[in-house]
Order: structure tokens, then C-alpha cells, then sequence
């Protein structure tokens, strides 16, 4: 990552900014910048940045997150029981076109789980609370596989 601007929002991610860490994340996983230059990135790289965001309550990186548990990739299949619980996360508290998108992602994502599995995600959902000055170095809440 080359431009002071992309390197000001790794200073800013690193530092625990929820906006800088979604910004980084959603970057790395496209690998543009906003003048379509290539960047350095990949989608673990991504991954990590959105989770530390979406654990810090960011409702736009906690839905970014399902879509990419909800993708799979090269390095990792599909993770439909984070996805679902990320998506009813992100459908708390996001509002109009966002909130539509997590909803439809989650109906879409949810018909792959057993009833079992949804009301794990459900579980996770319902007793989430915000880990603030999430840095970089994010990790799984216990008891539930992220």
C-alpha cells in the first residue's frame, strides 16, 4: 500500500478506528484503491480488518463480514453459521438500502443451516456485546467459531 492517504488509514486501523479498519478492510478485499490503482491486499488481510470493525459494533462491517463468511474463497468454503449471525448482527441496527441487503443475505445464507445452527447464530446474536479499541488483532469470542 503505497499512497500517505491509504497509509494514514493504516495508522488509523491499527490504532483501533472502527471507520478506518471497515475502510482498510473493504480495500483489501477489492485490491483498488479509490482511483482504481492496485493495492496490496487479500481476503484474509480484508477479513481480519472488517472483524476487528464489526466486533467494535461498526453495523456496515459486521454485514460486510457475513457477505464474505457468507462467499467462501480460495482460502476458506463457506461459512454459512458466522455469516447468519454476523447478518443478524448487522440487522440490529442498520437502517434502509444496508439493512435491506444484510436482510436479504441473511433469508439467502439462512436456508443453508439446520434449525440447530440458526438458533446458535441466533444465541450469538442475541447476547453480542461491543468489544471497543478492537485492534488489528482480533480473536473469537469464546464458545463460538469464527
Amino acid at each position: 500500500m503505497q499512497s500517505s492517504t491509504i497509509k494514514h488509514l493504516v495508522l488509523a486501523a491499527e490504532g483501533g478506528d472502527p471507520a478506518a479498519q471497515f475502510n482498510l478492510g473493504v480495500l483489501c478485499n477489492s485490491r483498488l484503491d479509490d482511483n482504481g490503482y492496485a493495492i496490496e491486499g487479500n481476503r484474509a488481510e480484508a477479513m481480519k480488518w472488517l472483524l476487528a470493525a464489526a466486533e467494535q459494533g461498526l453495523p456496515r462491517a459486521q454485514s460486510k463480514l457475513a457477505e464474505m463468511y457468507a462467499e467462501g474463497g480460495l482460502d476458506a468454503p463457506e461459512d454459512y453459521l458466522n455469516a447468519c449471525a454476523w447478518f443478524l448482527l448487522a440487522i440490529k441496527t442498520l437502517r434502509g438500502i444496508h439493512r435491506h441487503r444484510a436482510l436479504s443475505g441473511f433469508d439467502r445464507v439462512s436456508s443453508h443451516l439446520t434449525p440447530a445452527q440458526l438458533a446458535k447464530a441466533r444465541c450469538f446474536a442475541v447476547n453480542w456485546k461491543p468489544n471497543r479499541q478492537k485492534k488489528a488483532t482480533a480473536r473469537s469470542p469464546k464458545g463460538f467459531h469464527r
